[in-house]
């Protein structure tokens, strides 16, 4: 009885493989090619795919490598190193002559709204040299570095203004001066735990920066919105040390100046420039 069985199962299998094309019984793949023939292959299972994960972190292996394009986002303030000498009651005399007391003199004269006072920098080119295998490099570029400082008293920057500064006898909902530079920037970038997945590291340098452009930018009730392009007796140059902190894609960067944001030639304020913020960078 079951060789009887066995022959009908068997009948049965082959008269499939004419029907299909293909037909798979346990490990066995029976194929009819076009010529009506059978043919009984043996099935191998697919072995399964070798998956592994590389590490390509941007710090892992330090090689020479050029970014474009790419952005620092962060907050712009100033350390007031300047002499008593700045708040006054009467219009048009905010800074007197040099020599010359000035009346009501306050330390909050050029105060600022930390909150919306920004730097935004943009580097059209940065490039990055191995100097020690995955540990140190060099990196520099070019771009635009820009401050936007936020005041909170009515202070206006006039070209045709005794010192390009007086107090206004408005008040404006938004004061805001515009500064724009030219910067090169130098560094040294270190990888402070090489191989690590999300590696911690760190950079330290200097960037000189050329001005560029300075706008008084204003907006109140009586005047509506205007501008005001000029100098306003800001230093033409701007050195400052720079630094970087990060972990892994994130990084903190931060800048001090050297130089007084104002001249000193042509100015008794004495303002250093400071800003820190979170950059955007394939570097």
């Amino acid at each position: 009885m079951k060789k009887y069985f066995f022959l009908i199962n068997t009948f049965l299998i082959f008269a499939t493989a004419y029907s299909q094309d293909t037909i798979r019984v346990g490990n066995l793949v029976i194929v009819k090619p076009v010529n009506d023939s059978v043919k009984v292959e043996r099935y191998t299972p697919r072995k399964r795919p070798n998956i592994s994960f590389t590490k390509n972190r941007k710090f892992n292996n330090i090689d020479n490598r050029t970014s474009y394009f790419d952005w620092d986002f962060g907050f712009a303030n100033f350390i007031d190193n300047s002499p008593v000498l700045l708040y006054t009651a009467i219009p048009n005399s905010l800074i007197p002559p040099i020599g010359e007391p000035p009346a009501y003199a306050s330390s909050q004269s050029m105060a600022l709204n930390h909150l919306k006072s920004s730097n935004v920098n943009l580097w059209f080119v940065q490039q990055r040299v191995k100097l020690i295998k995955n540990f140190a490099s060099l990196q520099y570029g070019v771009g635009f570095e820009m401050f936007n400082f936020r005041f909170e008293k009515n202070i206006s920057f006039r070209e045709d203004e005794y010192r390009k500064m007086k107090y206004d006898d408005i008040q404006f909902s938004k004061n805001k001066l515009f500064v724009k530079y030219l910067t090169v920037p130098v560094k040294l970038n270190f990888n402070l735990s090489p191989g690590a997945a999300r590696p911690l590291h760190a950079s330290i340098g200097m960037s000189a920066g050329y001005l560029l452009k300075a706008r008084n930018k204003q907006i109140s009730a009586e005047r509506g919105k205007e501008k005001y392009d000029g100098t306003f007796n800001l230093n033409n140059w701007r050195i400052a040390t720079i630094g970087e902190l990060g972990f892994g894609d994130f990084t903190i960067y931060g800048s001090y100046s050297h130089t007084n944001l104002f001249d000193e030639q042509q100015s008794v304020l004495q303002m250093t420039p400071i800003a820190i913020g979170i950059k955007l960078s394939d570097l």
